[in-house]
């Protein structure tokens, strides 16, 4: 499997290139360029030579990818910015609130790429699928004020959309399979918020569907001040939280039947979670990670690793500029490279105690998530956060009986309302969610002094 895992990481380093350091029209002769070397490397002697041109051909393939996207997607929606048009868009989720009325993603009719449309709150009551008529007026997704931004790029998205008539609403395609995720995460919602509310709703919702829109800015401004907001960006650890669910009902040693069930289960969770690329990541690492053995072939990480950030840049180079991206890929990343090495370290020859060995694992994987991605942190961010360490280390055990138990206690009110509404299941996925917050962080400003340095 290491060949795969040499295709994939430079294919993936081709469009890394392209989109930090290529200029557009450099791409296409960089590409040849690359090409030209995986041929001449044929020269090699042969253990080089299979690798030399797989890296070679993967390199030209990336850069032209990048290229090929930006003239097929990019651009012509660009060339649309700063005019005015009467379109037809079809509503990909649900709408949300924004600074100034009411946005939603759409895929514009005619178009190859999507768009952020902003009306009123008319929309909110809108299901996906279901299409929009109106005069919008757009602009680019790629340029705010005057400034480059890849918030709205690395999802795919080049324009954004304003509302300048009387919109028009049709039914479209709503009943389609495809929107079923989607509501299935909007049903999830509406089920935690019947269990609870507050901060302890909001907290539930984004832990298990990966929406924060609930959570009040003082949770979330808590949460980030504690290095903790991660677990809220459904990703390998909902994943594995999931999986450990699926064993305990399936059976480890069912091996076969265990793989085909997560593998449904994790594309469907992902697919509700918004299919955003920390989510896609885990669920191809999982999948490739339990198939392997089915197929005969050896489980290697690093692979699964890569390829997961090969199938993402394949369908949109631009992702590679989102910071989630990043930040998710760096902590497995250092996960893979540091962990190991420092839980051995720390445990040494010498006989622990259950404790120790839990601790030591506990701090061997913090550490091993943090060491890419605190850089990156303080590169985006121009902050430190230093208690994060400490904060993962006491809270994410609660963050997997939170999952779990709010996981049942939902399926439980799909299956029987009655049950949903237990005080019991409200009451434990509350006391999770809320005990370890105060050990963690204070709003004092000695507090946040210590343990957060601006850079």
């Amino acid at each position: 499997m290491r060949k795969l895992a040499i295709f994939a990481g430079s294919f993936s380093l081709g469009v890394f290139l392209a989109q930090y350091l290529l200029p557009y029209d450099w791409q296409l002769a960089a590409a040849f360029a690359c090409l030209l070397l995986g041929c001449l490397s044929m020269l090699l002697p042969w253990e080089q030579r299979r690798r030399c041109v797989a890296a070679g051909a993967a390199l030209a393939l990336g850069l032209g990818d990048n290229w090929l996207y930006a003239r097929q997607v990019q651009r012509p929606m660009e060339a649309l910015a700063g005019t005015e048009a009467d379109v037809t868009m079809t509503l990909l989720d649900y709408a949300e609130p924004a600074t100034y009325g009411v946005k939603a993603t759409v895929k514009i009719e005619g178009l190859p790429g999507k768009a952020v449309y902003y009306g009123d709150e008319t929309l909110l009551v809108l299901q996906p699928g279901q299409t929009i008529r109106d005069r919008v007026a757009l602009k680019s997704a790629g340029r705010i004020r005057d400034e480059g931004v890849s918030v709205f790029t690395s999802k795919g998205v080049f324009l954004l959309a304003y509302a300048q008539g009387q919109a028009v609403f049709g039914k479209g395609k709503m009943d389609a399979p495809r929107w079923w995720p989607v509501r299935l995460g909007r049903a999830m919602s509406r089920q935690i918020s019947g269990m609870m509310d507050g901060d302890a709703a909001g907290f539930l919702t984004a832990i298990l569907t990966g929406e924060t829109t609930g959570l009040s800015e003082g949770a979330a401004w808590d949460l980030s001040e504690a290095g903790m907001y991660h677990i809220l960006a459904v990703s390998g650890m909902h994943c594995g939280f999931l999986l450990l669910l699926l064993r305990a009902v399936i059976g480890r040693h069912r091996r076969r039947l265990l793989a085909g069930v997560t593998a449904a289960v994790l594309v469907g969770y992902a697919m509700l979670a918004g299919a955003r690329p920390s989510m896609v990541r885990a669920c191809v690492m999982l999948v490739l990670l339990l198939a392997a053995p089915l197929f005969r072939r050896e489980s290697d990480a690093p692979t699964s690793l890569l390829t997961a950030l090969f199938l993402i840049l394949l369908a949109n180079p631009f992702a590679a500029a989102s910071i989630g991206l990043q930040l998710s890929f760096g902590a497995v990343a250092g996960i893979f490279w540091l962990t190991p090495k420092l839980h051995r370290a720390l445990l040494g020859e010498g006989k622990h105690g259950k404790a120790f060995r839990f601790i030591a694992a506990g701090f061997s994987t913090t550490m091993g998530a943090l060491v890419f991605t605190m850089p990156l942190t303080a590169y985006y961010f121009e902050i430190l956060v230093l208690i994060s360490p400490v904060s993962n280390l006491l809270c994410l055990w609660a963050a997997s009986v939170v999952f779990i138990s709010g996981l049942i206690a939902v399926l439980l009110g799909f299956l029987c309302p009655p049950l949903g509404r237990l005080r019991g299941c409200s009451r434990l996925c509350s006391a999770g969610i809320s005990w370890p917050w105060p050990i963690c962080w204070g709003n004092s400003p000695i507090t946040r002094y210590i343990w957060t340095t601006p850079i």
